[in-house]
């Protein structure tokens, strides 16, 4: 009976003995085997591996392979980083006594964004055709006097974004408006009155006016005859 009783207890020591080495293997050291490879299957030397978890460890594979021994169980994140390839992040819980595989597959990292091309600077304008013009005023007014006719226009110049001329006026000038014109008012000699929309002002030597496109206005020479005025149009074309 005595043999019978220590032959059981033999027995269930042998079969406590796996279950206690397993419950001591949960609870002890893992290792990690990494293996880093890309799409083809071809693996990455000189990848960084960081891991985080209850113990921390960084290394770099030799011919795609790493290993990490000894590491107390849980639960770790990974991080894979080269240069070229687009970084990763793996998290796994670690249990047991045998190794654990860990292995990885790396993209290529994107190619960067062409550099945009340079944007080649605005072509200069043409040359102008338009030549300067220099005018003694009491000489050119005096050759192309108006004297007792209704009225006067003598261009003085023209640019390509506007026109000058000398205005001599006995007759009055009739409301009318430019579309596509400001126009500048100097008067250099007379007198006489400028209708603006529905004001009126008096005209004389040194008398300044701006007139806004599509204003409609016209002129009347005074006493002082004639009223002689240099217009300037900016806007429009020659002649305009």
């Amino acid at each position: 009976m005595q043999k019978i009783v220590v032959l059981v207890l033999v027995f269930v020591g042998a079969l406590a003995a796996p279950a206690a080495a397993q419950r001591g293997g949960a609870g002890g050291s893992v290792t990690f085997a990494i293996t880093v490879a890309d799409r083809s299957g071809a693996r990455i030397p000189d990848v960084e591996v960081t891991m985080t978890g209850p113990a921390q460890r960084t290394g770099r594979t030799e011919a795609g392979r790493l290993v990490f021994e000894n590491v107390p169980a849980g639960t770790y994140r990974f991080r894979f980083d080269k240069e070229g390839f687009v970084s990763l992040e793996k998290e796994l819980a670690a249990r047991g006594a045998r190794p654990i595989d860990v292995s990885v597959t790396l993209d290529a990292a994107p190619p960067p964004p062409k550099p945009l091309a340079p944007v080649p600077p605005p072509a200069p304008p043409p040359p102008s055709a338009v030549k300067p013009v220099v005018l003694d005023m009491p000489a050119f007014i005096e050759k192309n006097y108006v004297g007792r006719g209704s009225g006067k226009t003598t261009p003085l110049g023209c640019g390509s974004r506007g026109s000058a001329a000398l205005i001599q006026l006995n007759d009055p000038i009739a409301s009318h408006a430019h579309a596509d014109a400001d126009e500048y008012i100097y008067v250099i000699a007379g007198q006489g009155t400028a209708t603006l929309g529905t004001r009126e002002e008096s005209l004389g030597p040194g008398v300044y006016l701006l007139i806004p496109r599509g204003l409609a206005h016209g002129f009347t020479a005074g006493p002082k005859k004639p009223l002689e005025m240099i217009s300037i149009r900016a806007g429009g074309t020659c002649g305009a």
